[in-house]
């Protein structure tokens, strides 16, 4: 599965609506604040089975797909 069709499955889930994701799109964007960023990435963590750590700082929806693409590679 496209890893951006897979994170945006987990962020419509989360928002409970239908959000619009690109590469381009920010976590401002679609309104998430800081706690809501921790809960997208341990979801992101368990569903493909990587780990972002607590340093990590991604600002866009492709920036979060390319980490995750190469974690895991």
């Amino acid at each position: 599965m496209d890893t951006l069709v897979a994170l945006k499955e987990i962020v419509d889930d989360y928002k409970g609506e239908d959000i619009a994701l690109t590469a381009e799109t920010t976590f401002d964007d679609i309104g998430f604040d800081s706690l809501d960023k921790v809960e997208l990435m341990m979801q992101v963590e368990e569903k493909f089975g990587v780990e972002l750590g607590d340093d990590l700082v991604v600002n866009t929806v492709g920036e979060l797909v390319a980490k995750i693409d190469e974690l895991k590679a």
